[in-house]
């Protein structure tokens, strides 16, 4: 059986310097709440004198009060100073750093959102450092910020790894202005989480040795049960591994080392077979941003006194135990595939180079095959001997990367040149040149790839012209770039700060010296609409946006610009004005349609008869509609040859009639009809003879 264990266990750094602090006071003392969540400890610590209280008031004036790993509100300070309690403070630095940013940000503005359990006491105490203000989100559901321009992200340092990017898309923030985002999750956290995913998908069973009551121990639990039978033990029961080949053992960052160890052992004892431990040393894949540790914040706040520190320690995670697991380990497991190693040439064979590796008992061997980009392997093999012969060692020293730790250690030369061959593109990019770099990971506003050995940097602001809101839209796109300034590349940290941004903005640059050198007043043009206003249409021209304004559409009124124009489509358009300063062009469309009323004269020529419909009517005469928005004016005295004291005993609007053209105004845009000379003349003849007699 294969009992399998992560690179690191015991306490972690945060509880085994408060586990030190308590037990250093050497007498009766007063700890706020559970130092660390773990049973074992605390009776540990209970038999030192230290007394666990659940709130301040419960300590004594001018007693030893300890502030445990998990911190606690600004207040608990305040009082204690305020009663003479001396503070001994065991608040983890990650925790203290995400306090005191809680406290400088809320100071500032900004509203304070903590992801984590809300009634977690780390989560209660950094709330105290914003005056309780903060927005306490578990990660799930929907939480909508519409009500704060600044905000800042932090999470619980033991909040699940799983859930990180799920959380942040749970958070509605399109009315934020300014927005932080920091994952304070404990780097503790993240590799224990992450060798409790990896040990428990290769094994049957999968034990986690630590305190139920422990946030992050029964997170790992959660974590090891979804991939194959888990149980959290205390180290107090037996342990069924009778039909198990594969068994991790995972630990809390408040377990002791010995708790670990005794588990161990009484597994070995009742296995039935022989027991191989292997300590796991892949690497953790994590994409967090280190949380910066700042001096804790003294202004208007109690003194804090430290203990000198003691030679007696609680535990010590480097135990013989598992020093010996390490040291049993086989030698190629120490390299994983694909791993960058540094090894220097001891012989030159037929077929291949032999290779000693530093820290390493065994050599190393390079296949022809494996020596050379271009598959030259003779010519490489050649300036090796001729290396060696001068005793240049420099030259005779290979980066290597680890291709088989099967029969031996096996190592390629050609993999790491591969690797490495872009870093002769960094002379250019230093003279100005533009590269291309796949963006591969997302940091604090910023992302990040490679070039060869160097890392490229291009921040939020430098990606393109304007505000990017969410950088994982950029994860696999590669990026044309430049470096963003002088200095910006930094051989002996192998960084290079690149920007995106610059390129683009040349090219717009050019675009528009193109565009405003060969455009000018009167000019006809093709544009395609791209959008409509209120006020107008803007529309694409040459890929500069130009306005034509709403009155410049049509001849006639109209509602708005989609009466004559279509998104999508292309028409011809007249540059009616230039103003390069304020980056304006105006564009005309009606200038190119004729004119109604030029359309009009050929239509209504005079003597012409026409039918129109009567629009309105009013007492001197009425108005007969010809066409669109052409009227012509019928006269009260020629609508009919008998005289009419009101026109309406005549007429009324909407009907047809047919007229005759008498008189067509282009410049005055008038027209006179008549409708009496059309009608027979006899019957106003005897009218007439009637009124002599």
């Amino acid at each position: 059986m294969k009992i399998w264990l992560p690179k690191e266990v015991g306490f972690c750094n945060g509880v085994s310097s408060a586990i030190d602090k308590a037990m250093s006071i050497g007498g009766r003392a007063y700890c706020l709440g559970q130092l660390v969540h773990n049973e074992h400890v605390s009776e540990q610590l209970r038999e030192r004198g230290l007394i666990t209280v659940d709130s301040v008031d419960e300590v004594p004036d001018g007693e030893t009060m300890v502030i445990r790993a998990h911190g606690a509100p600004e207040s608990v300070y305040e009082k204690a100073a305020a009663r003479g309690i001396r503070i001994v403070d065991a608040t983890c630095p990650s925790v203290r750093a995400i306090q005191q940013k809680a406290r400088r940000y809320h100071r500032e503005g900004y509203r304070i959102v903590l992801i984590g359990d809300a009634s977690h006491p780390e989560i209660i105490g950094i709330n105290g450092w914003c005056d309780n203000s903060a927005i306490v989100f578990d990660g799930k559901g929907k939480l909508v910020l519409d009500d704060a321009e600044k905000v800042l992200i932090m999470f619980q340092t033991t909040f699940d790894t799983r859930f990180f990017e799920k959380s942040l898309q749970n958070i509605s923030t399109d009315h934020v202005k300014t927005l932080e985002i920091f994952n304070t999750i404990c780097y503790t956290t993240s590799q224990r989480q992450y060798y409790a995913r990896l040990l428990s998908a290769r094994c049957d069973l999968a034990v986690v040795v630590g305190d139920a009551n422990s946030s992050n121990t029964r997170r790992l639990y959660e974590i090891a049960s979804q991939n194959c039978r888990t149980v959290l033990t205390d180290g107090s029961a037996d342990i069924d591994t009778s039909k198990c080949k594969n068994v991790c053992v995972i630990s809390g960052a408040s377990t002791p080392t010995e708790l670990i160890k005794g588990v161990l052992k009484t597994m070995s004892e009742n296995a039935k077979d022989t027991v191989e431990t292997v300590v796991s040393e892949e690497p953790v894949e994590t994409d967090r941003e280190e949380i910066v540790t700042e001096d804790v914040v003294t202004d208007d706040a109690v003194t804090v006194e430290e203990p000198t520190p003691t030679e007696e320690k609680v535990m010590d995670k480097n135990e013989a135990m598992l020093a010996k697991a390490v040291s049993e380990m086989k030698e190629g497991h120490r390299y994983k595939l694909g791993q960058k190693v540094k090894c220097r040439v001891v012989l030159v064979s037929d077929d291949g180079v032999y290779v000693s590796i530093p820290s390493s008992k065994k050599e190393g061997f390079i296949p022809n095959d494996e020596l050379s980009m271009d598959g030259d392997y003779q010519a490489v093999k050649a300036q090796l001997k001729e290396a060696m012969e001068a005793d240049d060692t420099e030259k005779t020293t290979l980066d290597c990367a680890v291709i088989s730790v099967e029969k031996g250690i096996t190592l390629s030369k050609k993999i790491i040149d591969e690797r490495y061959k872009d870093d002769a593109l960094v002379e250019g990019i230093k003279q100005g040149n533009e590269f291309q770099v796949m963006m591969t990971r997302v940091g604090k506003e910023c992302l990040t790839g490679k070039l060869g050995s160097y890392t490229v940097i291009v921040h939020a602001s430098q990606i393109r012209i304007g505000y990017v809101k969410n950088l994982n839209e950029y994860l696999g796109k590669t990026l044309r770039l430049v470096v963003s300034g002088p200095d910006k590349i930094d051989d002996r940290k192998r960084v290079i700060f690149a920007s995106q941004k610059q390129i683009l903005l040349a090219e717009k640059k050019a675009k528009e010296d193109e565009f405003w050198n060969n455009i000018e007043v009167g000019e006809i043009v093709d544009g395609k609409v791209l959008r409509f206003a209120p006020f107008g249409a803007f529309v694409d021209v040459r890929g500069f946006d130009c306005l034509a304004h709403s009155t410049d559409l049509s001849w006639e009124r109209i509602s708005g610009p989609a009466e004559v124009l279509e998104i999508g489509k292309t028409y011809e358009f007249v540059v009616l004005a230039l103003d390069r300063e304020k980056n304006r062009v105006s564009l005309g469309y009606k200038q190119l349609q004729p004119q109604p009323w030029d359309i009009a004269e050929e239509k209504f020529p005079v003597g012409a008869h026409v039918v129109g419909r009567v629009a309105r009517i009013m007492p001197f005469g009425a108005f007969v509609e010809l066409d669109k928005h052409i009227d012509g004016l019928l006269h009260v005295s020629n609508v009919s040859w008998e005289w009419l004291d009101d026109i309406n005993t005549a007429l009324k609007v909407g009907d047809e009639i047919e007229v005759e053209v008498l008189e067509f105004d282009k410049e005055n845009k008038r027209i006179t009809l008549s409708r009496k000379a059309l009608l027979p003349r006899e019957d106003v003849v005897t009218s007439d003879k009637k009124d002599e007699e």
